[in-house]
């Protein structure tokens, strides 16, 4: 986070240095800024002196570009500077968005009169069936960049909450998620509605799940007094697979049906219900044993 100083103002503004310091209005308005960018309807240049006024919440009155009243224009130039710190650089040239966060920004919105609540941090409420249908649709934007797509994908994760009786009803049973239970039926329906919200919270969802992918595919999570290596499911030097097998052909929908073959999580409905991290502590389970029994073979 910097912190700002402006004495002839007598200012003290705070402004985020990543998407992950910022706050709920911050990363909705960044994240439209980073779309227009990555789109092309605005330039690196335009995103930087935006993203001032947005992130501080200025209002571009007509003093600040000739009577430099309010905020001097020179501030905000090098306050601009400030925002590179949004992006890498690759060997390209090319600035790349940092994304090295896995809380939820947004944990609730109310586009109209409902409100929807997401996943929470670290997606620790998510189901296998959520996550296989949200990395299926994750992949269908890459490759075609429909927007509506977008919207599809926030319904997947966004929600409308439990009613209490419910809860009530099944306390023994309640595993913390606030939200209706997911049923892929009900995206379309909800997709529409949600098009009524910011397109910087819609943008931000999917960039939050990039975020949770880049996250995955390296984590080490503790499980049992020990820390597990979730990189043997995604390395493919490690798996020692070939690259059809790796993330992100990993195919997640036929893995869904594979540990429903199994039966130890029940049908394909129940292995969809399961919470996301318990299919994965499976699968890596598995992984681990499958290349234990090659080393064995191997000597």
């Amino acid at each position: 986070m910097h912190v700002l100083e402006i004495p002839e103002e007598n200012l003290r503004l705070y402004l985020p240095s990543d998407l992950s310091e910022c706050d709920k209005d911050q990363y909705i308005k960044m994240c439209d800024l980073i779309f227009r960018l990555q789109n092309n309807y605005i330039t690196y240049d335009d995103l930087r002196y935006q993203a001032v006024y947005r992130l501080l919440n200025l209002k571009k009155t007509k003093s600040h570009w000739e009577n430099d009243e309010t905020l001097k224009y020179s501030n905000i130039a090098a306050i601009a500077e400030l925002i590179e710190d949004f992006f890498d650089t690759d060997e390209s040239g090319q600035k790349v968005l940092k994304q090295y966060y896995t809380h939820n920004p947004v944990p609730s919105i109310k586009p109209l009169l409902k409100t929807y609540y997401g996943p929470s941090d670290s997606f620790m409420n998510l189901t296998f069936g959520e996550y296989t249908d949200a990395l299926r649709l994750f992949h269908d934007f890459y490759a075609t960049g429909d927007t509506n797509i977008l919207y599809l994908m926030t319904a997947v994760f966004y929600r409308g909450k439990k009613s209490f009786h419910f809860i009530k009803k099944r306390l023994q049973n309640y595993d913390g998620d606030i939200r209706e239970a997911y049923n892929s039926q009900n995206i379309e329906n909800r997709a529409e509605k949600l098009k009524y919200a910011p397109f910087g919270f819609i943008y931000g969802t999917f960039l939050l799940f990039a975020s949770f992918q880049k996250f995955l595919v390296e984590a080490k999570i503790p499980w049992g007094g020990q820390e597990l290596d979730l990189s043997i499911l995604f390395d493919s030097k490690k798996s020692e697979s070939n690259q059809s097998n790796a993330i992100p052909g990993i195919g997640m929908d036929s893995i869904a049906f594979s540990i429903a073959e199994t039966g130890a999580f029940g049908n394909l409905e129940k292995v969809r219900a399961t919470n996301f991290w318990q299919i994965m502590v499976r699968m890596y389970d598995l992984q681990k044993t499958n290349l234990e029994q090659k080393t064995s073979i191997q000597w």
